[in-house]
């Protein structure tokens, strides 16, 4: 685990995480960028209004991600039960011809 310190929206803090340097940085970047764009572009907004705001957003895209891979791991259970059944399809018809290896 490392330890970075970082700042987003004009707040330092220390993090641990097992996510190298690069990572990390991309993350704090993208988060800070949305803070201060969400302050600059609506007066009214706090900085922590907009993190609270942040955090709805990427707690709601992380949902519908977490339904979609759900929905998709249940799609690739059901083709390899598909084709599963038809290898098994398979190896009858050959046996019915005869040329069951």
């Amino acid at each position: 685990m490392e330890k970075y310190d970082i700042e987003i929206a004009g707040i330092a803090m220390t993090v641990k995480t097992d996510e190298n340097e690069d990572f990390v940085n991309y993350v704090v970047g993208e988060l800070d960028n949305k803070i201060n764009t969400m302050v600059a572009h609506n007066p009214r907004c706090t900085k922590t209004e907009a993190a609270i705001l942040c955090a709805l957003e990427y707690n709601c895209e992380r949902a519908r991600l977490d339904k979609r891979l759900k929905n998709l791991e249940a799609q690739v259970a059901l083709y390899s039960a598909n084709v599963n059944r038809l290898k098994e399809e398979n190896t009858e018809l050959k046996r019915k011809l005869g040329l069951a290896e």
